[in-house]
């Protein structure tokens, strides 16, 4: 929760920013845009995808397919017995703009903890009534 004026500012110019970038809705969707930001070319098997960012197949399916449906993203089509698939990331158009800054923001474990309260905020999305809460560490002592 924001303690200051400054913080608060910061807190709502992060809504306003993940607002137009609705494309970004959990902590799954802005960390697996994290990777293929910083790995915009991946030769990978959604499940190597999955253990890399730390989330479960089934999140980073849906995210990956939300990503292609938006046109951020390009999975090449299985042409051998391989699983593994090329990724690629299009952040060319507007909406890829969006993305960018909320990346360039989320690139700090200031701007990355601003972003998730805005999601927490914003509320979980209608299509996740199964959204499993953020587990916490808890000191004891």
């Amino acid at each position: 929760m924001p303690t200051s004026f400054d913080d608060q500012k910061q807190l709502e110019l992060t809504k306003r920013l993940v607002a137009r970038t609705p494309i970004i809705q959990n902590a799954c969707d802005l960390d697996l845009m994290a990777f293929l930001h910083r790995h915009p070319r991946a030769l990978l098997t959604t499940e190597q995808l999955a253990g890399f960012v730390g989330y479960n197949l089934k999140e980073v399916a849906k995210a990956l397919d939300s990503f292609i449906e938006a046109g951020l993203l390009a999975r090449t089509t299985q042409q051998s017995m391989h699983a593994a698939r090329m990724f690629v990331l299009l952040l060319g158009g507007r909406q890829g703009e969006g993305v960018k800054a909320l990346l360039e923001l989320g690139s700090m474990r200031v701007g990355r903890q601003s972003i998730l309260e805005a999601l927490d905020a914003h509320g979980t999305r209608p299509d996740q009534p199964d959204a499993s809460p953020e587990l916490r560490l808890v000191k004891r002592g």
